[in-house]
């Protein structure tokens, strides 16, 4: 089987503060860094002790989150900006892992909880329902046919997974406090439980669909300033619904998604 991990860093046991962590300018981002790489590593050793043929990782944490010289020997390591819409996801994959995922903004419990920006999105609204950027990539990725079968990140996160499909595994490597607290698994029992769904991940993905959008589309974002809906408002597709908001309209999920990350 062939494997497309697309990783976050806010979902890591032991990640669980903005400033110090996730943001380049921490001083505790690299350490950070070595954490969710570790983790990633633990996927890859279950993948392929599950029949894993090829594994191919994207960093999508904005400013980079994934120490290259420290990744397993077998992953392929997708880095830097600016990247295709479709996350290189069209070249053909048996499934998609999410790997240090987290809740969307706003949730209850979500340690690091956020959508798609920690700094400038308030919330998106994909026909009318709340959405983060977990849906998204479950909805990316059936796009392509391709299912979900994994998602590690903290309890919040991984109930949000259920709601786009229950059969998804799981890997609970913390439990949120506040947003900016939690209670974390120690980095080696994380990764103990990682390598375990991994494998189990990878002999249920026959049985796992992929979760689609189908028919037409609208998009909301409200972001927190006005300065970021103004510059979005004036491409072409894009209507102004107030000086915070605007709305993306597409014949599909993959027209929305290019109006948003194009």
């Amino acid at each position: 089987m062939r494997i497309y991990i697309l990783a976050d860093l806010e979902g890591t046991a032991g990640v669980v503060d903005f400033e110090s962590q996730t943001y380049s300018s921490g001083k505790y981002y690299e350490m950070a860094k070595e954490l969710v790489t570790e983790e990633i590593n633990a996927a890859c050793k279950g993948a392929l002790e599950a029949g894993a043929k090829e594994i191919v990782v994207l960093d999508g944490h904005g400013p980079g989150g994934i120490v290259p010289e420290k990744i397993h020997p077998e992953i392929k390591l997708i880095q830097g900006r600016p990247l295709p819409v479709t996350f290189l996801l069209e070249q053909g994959w048996d499934c998609v892992f999410l790997m240090g995922h987290h809740a969307m903004n706003g949730t209850e419990k979500g340690n690091l909880n956020h959508t798609e920006s920690s700094r400038s999105i308030v919330k998106m609204l994909l026909n009318g329902k709340e959405i983060g950027e977990i849906g998204i990539a479950f909805y990316l990725a059936g796009h392509f046919n391709i299912p979900v079968s994994l998602i590690s990140g903290d309890e919040a996160a991984c109930i949000e997974a259920t709601m786009y499909n229950p059969d998804v595994e799981k890997a609970v490597v913390k439990w949120g406090i506040t947003r900016t607290s939690a209670v974390s698994l120690s980095p080696a029992k994380a990764r103990q439980v990682i390598r375990k769904a991994a494998a189990n991940a990878l002999r249920k993905t026959p049985n796992i669909k992929p979760v689609k959008m189908e028919g037409s589309c609208e998009l909301i974002i409200e972001f927190i300033s006005s300065s970021d809906a103004f510059y979005r408002q004036y491409k072409t597709g894009i209507d102004s619904l107030n000086p915070r908001t605007i709305r993306i309209k597409g014949a599909s999920f993959i027209d929305v998604w290019k109006g948003y990350f194009s």
